[in-house]
C-alpha cells in the first residue's frame, strides 16, 4: 500500500516546467494535522483490508522540506498506529517512508532525522551547475544547484534516486548531465521529458541523439556489470524482452494507493492533485466517511482508462509501452484528461522505442535478460 500526502503546495522553487505551476498557483495551501492523521488512518485501515506487507508514505509537495514539523508529526503517529494495529497487520509488515525534495532546504539535522527514520529520498537534480541552473531557480531567480551541492555525498550515502527533467533548452549534452549524476556516486536515475508543446522536429533530432548515447553507455556499462539503474532506457527494454505492459508496471492508477492533496481530497495520481475547488478527478476525501475514498469505487473516467485501450491508437505497436497511451498522469498534464493523447508524447515515445528496441535485440542475444535487468 502507497499514501502520498501533498503536505505543502508552497515551494520555494520556481522551475520554468513545473507541472503544478497552474494547478499550484496560489502557492499557499498546507496540510493541517487532522487531515494527515485521516489519511494515515485510511492508509492502515487500507493495508489491513488488503493483507498488504507494507505501506510506504510518501511525503510530495510543493517543497515537503518546508514542512518538516509534519514530516515529523506523520512519521510519530504513523509508527504509533502500526504498533496499535499491529495484531491487524501481516507477519512482516513494514512501514516505509519517502520524501519527494529538490534537496535545496537540506541540513545537517535534517539529514540525520532521514537517516534515523531510513527515508528513501527522491532528489530532483537536472545535472551539474551549468543544467542545473537553467530552470530550477530560487523565488528571486537565482540558480539552486549551490544549496544541494554540499549534501550530495550524504545523500548518494542515503541511496537517494535521482529524478532529472528535459527541456529543448537541456537537451544538447544531456546524455552528459546524465553520466555525472551516475559519476557523484547515485545509482538510480529517472529522466522525464518537459511536455510543454514546445518541442521542435530540431530539438526531437537532438534527442535522439542523446537517447542513443544514453543506451550506448546503458548497454556498455550493463555488459561491465556496473550494478545501477537508468529508468528512461532499462524500463522501456525490460518491456519489450519481459513482455510486460508499462499500465502494470509502472502507473501508480492502476495499484492500491492513496493520494492527498492539502484539503484531504484524494486524487488517482500525484500530478493530479490540487486543492482547487472543482479539481478534476477527485475520488474523495479522508474528511468524508460517505466519499468514493471508504466506497472503494473508482469514478468511471478512472476506470475506463484503467481497463479500456484508447481509440486514437488503435493498432499502434507499442501503445502497451507508450506513455501518450499507458500513463494517465502524462495523459492529464498535457491535455487535460485522462484519454487525451499528446502528439508530442507519441513522437517521443516513438523515438525512444526504436532506440530500446535495438538495445533490447542486441540484449537477447548476449546474455541472460533476467540477471541483467
Amino acid at each position: 500500500m502507497n499514501l502520498e500526502l501533498s503536505v505543502t503546495e508552497q515551494c520555494n522553487l520556481r522551475c520554468d516546467y513545473c507541472y503544478y505551476r497552474d494547478s499550484h498557483a496560489a502557492r499557499k495551501a498546507v496540510m493541517s494535522e487532522e487531515i494527515m492523521e485521516k489519511a494515515v488512518s485510511l492508509a492502515f485501515q487500507r493495508t489491513v483490508e488488503l493483507n498488504h506487507s507494507f505501506l510506504n508514505i510518501t511525503f510530495f509537495g510543493g517543497e515537503p522540506l518546508l514542512r518538516m514539523y509534519l514530516v515529523r508529526a506523520t512519521v510519530a503517529f504513523a509508527k504509533k498506529q502500526a504498533k496499535l494495529r499491529k495484531k491487524d497487520l501481516p507477519k512482516g509488515f513494514k512501514l516505509c517512508f519517502t520524501v519527494n525534495t529538490n534537496g535545496t532546504l537540506l541540513t545537517d539535522d535534517i539529514i540525520s532525522y532521514l537517516k534515523k527514520e531510513k527515508f528513501s529520498v527522491a532528489l530532483s537534480l537536472d545535472g551539474p551547475r551549468n543544467k542545473q541552473d537553467l530552470s530550477r531557480k530560487t523565488i528571486d531567480g537565482q540558480g539552486s544547484f549551490k544549496y544541494i551541492a554540499p549534501y550530495i555525498p550524504a545523500l548518494v550515502e542515503m541511496n537517494a534516486a535521482v529524478l532529472m527533467v528535459i527541456t529543448p533548452r537541456h537537451v544538447k549534452g544531456f546524455s552528459d548531465a546524465v553520466k555525472w549524476v551516475f559519476k557523484q556516486g547515485f545509482t538510480s536515475v529517472g529522466t522525464s521529458p518537459d511536455f510543454g508543446g514546445k518541442w521542435t522536429s530540431e530539438d526531437f533530432d537532438a534527442l535522439t541523439l542523446e537517447y542513443e548515447k544514453l543506451a550506448r553507455f546503458w548497454y556498455t556499462s550493463k555488459l561491465q556489470d556496473r550494478k545501477f539503474y537508468l529508468s528512461t532506457i532499462q524500463d522501456k527494454i525490460s518491456m519489450a524482452l519481459l513482455d510486460r505492459r508499462q499500465k502494470d508496471y509502472t502507473c501508480f492508477i492502476s495499484s492500491d494507493a492513496i493520494v492527498v492533496a492539502t484539503n484531504g481530497n484524494v486524487f488517482p495520481c500525484s500530478r493530479f492533485i490540487s486543492s482547487k475547488k472543482n479539481a478534476p478527478y477527485v475520488m474523495g476525501n479522508v474528511l468524508d466517511e460517505q466519499s468514493g475514498v471508504y466506497k472503494r469505487m473508482l469514478p468511471k473516467t478512472i476506470s475506463d482508462f484503467i481497463r479500456k485501450d484508447k481509440k486514437e491508437c488503435n493498432g499502434c505497436a507499442i501503445r502497451y509501452r507508450c506513455l501518450a497511451h499507458e500513463c494517465g498522469c502524462t495523459s492529464f498534464y498535457t491535455t487535460g484528461r485522462l484519454q487525451g493523447v499528446s502528439g508530442e508524447v507519441c513522437a517521443h515515445e516513438r523515438i525512444l522505442c526504436a532506440i530500446c528496441d535495438e538495445y533490447a535485440l542486441k540484449l537477447s542475444n548476449k546474455i541472460q535478460v533476467e540477471n541483467l535487468l
